[in-house]
């Protein structure tokens, strides 16, 4: 198997896996622990983590993937993503992101430093580069967040799962795709999950939009751009301003491509006392 196979299978998860369009007051300090499931039509493909912790001025965040179940035996990589940035104006910015995808000799690695929004150190380390990726350039590396910080989204004043925490432009950076979600709210759910948060959710459709940095010919691009309805329900992370994804769906005429949390364990305060 190609590297390129683990690309494809964990672009879904990255996408759970943009900069805040709208500030929020009165960050505190919290944490959360969260534990995923990727499947179609029930099938499970993979498992995903995400962790992170929010103060008043910095926060971080880590996440794993892998590939579970009967497809673990025809695929065996495993991804890995850490970022790290400050709290300021009611807004999460990334200051820098790490992110390796690792398959038996083959490996993919990105190292990126973000100084508000804008791209100043980018290294891109791959054994089996794609030569045919639409062409990045300096001006998609200006108002961007990092995939993991884009999907912390701030929380609206008053009800945290309010309407209008959706209406927002997510414009995304890994290193090497730049792409745009586009929010729209769509409904208040209930989440829960087998352990840990159960409570309201805000669900939002999604409107995925290429920008560079993807192959034209992706079967993954061309998955996700041909009308398919995506959601992402997002809840409270205690203690702070801020919403983090549970489940992310996206429906297609052959059925549904889920990541679901299992687990999603929220707290106040953080566990090491720093960060």
């Amino acid at each position: 198997m190609r590297l390129a196979l683990i690309r494809t299978c964990c672009g879904p998860a990255s996408l759970i896996l943009a900069l805040a369009c709208i500030a929020s007051p009165a960050y505190a300090q919290g944490q959360f622990d969260a534990r995923y499931t990727l499947s179609v039509n029930s099938f499970p493909l993979g498992k995903f983590t995400w962790r992170a912790q929010i103060s008043a001025s910095e926060y971080s965040a880590n996440a794993v993937g892998r590939a579970s179940g009967i497809f673990s035996m025809l695929l065996s990589g495993e991804g890995t993503v850490s970022v790290k940035g400050i709290v300021k104006d009611g807004r999460l910015q990334s200051s820098s992101y790490v992110s390796a995808f690792t398959r038996d000799k083959e490996k993919a690695g990105v190292t990126m430093l973000v100084d508000a929004g804008r791209v100043r150190d980018l290294k891109i380390d791959e054994t089996d580069p794609d030569m045919d990726r639409i062409p990045v350039t300096d001006a998609h590396k200006q108002d961007i967040a990092d995939p993991l910080t884009a999907l912390l989204i701030p929380a609206p004043s008053g009800d945290p799962v309010a309407a209008t925490g959706c209406e927002r432009k997510l414009s995304i950076f890994d290193g090497r795709r730049r792409f745009d979600l586009a929010l729209s709210f769509r409904r208040n759910d209930k989440a829960m999950p087998e352990k840990g948060y159960t409570g309201p959710a805000l669900v939002c459709a999604v409107k995925f939009t290429p920008i560079a940095g993807h192959r034209a010919s992706s079967p993954l691009l061309t998955f996700l751009i041909e009308g398919r309805d995506i959601e992402i329900w997002f809840v409270p992370v205690s203690g702070t301003r801020v919403l983090a994804p549970v489940r992310l769906s996206i429906a297609s005429g052959i059925g549904t491509m889920l990541l679901r949390a299992d687990q999603f364990e929220t707290a106040t305060g953080l566990a090491s006392g720093r960060l």
